[in-house]
């Protein structure tokens, strides 16, 4: 009988551990998606720096994704400064910005997006 009361307490110590990982994993923000916009023309340059000069490593579509490399309460956030690019905003109007998205298009290759010509998918 001994044994059977051993096992019991054992066994409602690890439901408890298996539990934990579970509750702080659902807690976690998961990274959004990026993709281009029907404004620009469904294409969205993945650049190797925050610069539009750099590298140009690929194009997204309205169709086609990629995932962002943070996961916060700002959709791709925190953004990255850089050099200056200008595309169709969110809103139809023309606009000038610098704040660049890291996202994860050949990792661990660091691959950016123009934040202002990007739509986000959570």
């Amino acid at each position: 009988m001994r044994s059977a009361k051993v096992f019991v307490v054992c066994a409602g110590v690890a439901g408890a551990v298996l539990a934990v990982p579970q509750a702080a994993g659902a807690a976690e923000a998961e990274p959004a998606l990026v993709h281009a916009s029907p404004a620009n023309d469904c294409r969205l340059n993945v650049r190797a720096a925050a610069d539009p000069g750099s590298a140009l490593l690929g194009t997204l579509t309205c169709n086609n994704y990629t995932t962002c490399v943070s996961a916060t309460d700002v959709p791709c956030g925190p953004y990255v400064t850089g050099g200056e690019y200008s595309c169709v905003g969110a809103d139809g109007k023309q606009v000038k910005d610098n704040r660049w998205a890291e996202v994860a298009w050949r990792t661990p290759q660091k691959s950016y997006v123009a934040v202002a010509c990007a739509v986000f998918r959570k």
